[in-house]
């Protein structure tokens, strides 16, 4: 019996323990002192003012024609590119609505070669820039945004004709072709408004005469350029304004 009375004390001093402690946790609470407290993510918010840096490769096919004999040649130029872009975005629940422009600027060293009409001459062509400005419309899921884009787009091309083992310039001309363009990409978020993704564009471009000059700025005879372009590039952004923050849940 008088191991059952202690067991029976143990057991009520026990209660009466639990029963405090949780009762102190009530009052503190109650009289403002801090209790634990929940966090949760604010979702990323894609609107907002952004700029930053694109790089990658770029495939372009040019031809070129001479009105005036009735021949042509073609070449392909493959190079890196590297550029950048600044665009304003605004979301409504879930679709992202922007307008951005861009500037893409192609490695130059190594023009695509092909012979020339005159087969004393070898005839080169390559893309300089591509400029452009178009809508965005994207599908905002949390940290991450797929989109297309597409609109407006101007090219600048070179071409040049060179005497075979001399590398003597005898004619060039550039021309700058109108043009559209449309792609498609993914974006991620990264803390503090940055951004990283990934686009490819489809670049198709009018056709256009323009006069070619010898050595000396002499005009010699018209060269007629069409070009398409592809471009893969990885992009860097950096939004504008606070960035978001994690929250208290009241």
């Amino acid at each position: 019996m008088k191991v059952m009375r202690q067991l029976n004390r143990l057991a009520a001093g026990s209660a009466v323990a639990a029963i405090a402690a949780v009762a102190g946790a009530g009052l503190a609470q109650a009289d403002g002192m801090p209790g634990k407290r929940v966090v949760y993510e604010k979702p990323w918010d894609w609107g907002g003012l952004y700029f930053g840096v694109h790089s990658g490769w770029q495939w372009s096919d040019i031809d070129v024609g001479f009105p005036l004999f009735g021949s042509s040649f073609g070449v392909q130029h493959d190079s890196p590119v590297v550029g950048g872009q600044i665009g304003l975005q605004h979301q409504f629940g879930q679709i992202v609505v922007g307008i951005e422009a861009s500037a893409t600027f192609a490695y130059q060293n190594n023009p695509g070669s092909d012979p020339c009409p005159n087969a004393a001459l070898t005839c080169s062509a390559r893309l300089d820039d591509v400029l452009t400005v178009g809508p965005r419309v994207g599908f905002a899921a949390g940290k991450w945004m797929p989109y297309v884009t597409g609109g407006y787009a101007n090219g600048a091309f070179h071409g040049f004709a060179r005497v075979n083992g001399l590398q003597i310039q005898t004619e060039e001309a550039r021309a700058r072709l109108s043009g559209w363009y449309i792609g498609a990409g993914v974006d991620m978020a990264l803390a503090h408004g940055w951004t990283v993704g990934l686009e490819y564009r489809h670049y198709d471009f009018e056709d256009k005469t323009v006069v070619g000059f010898a050595p000396g700025g002499i005009a010699v005879e018209p060269w007629r350029f069409d070009a398409t372009t592809d471009t893969f590039t990885i992009r860097a952004s950096w939004k504008l304004g606070r960035p978001d923050r994690v929250s208290p849940l009241k």
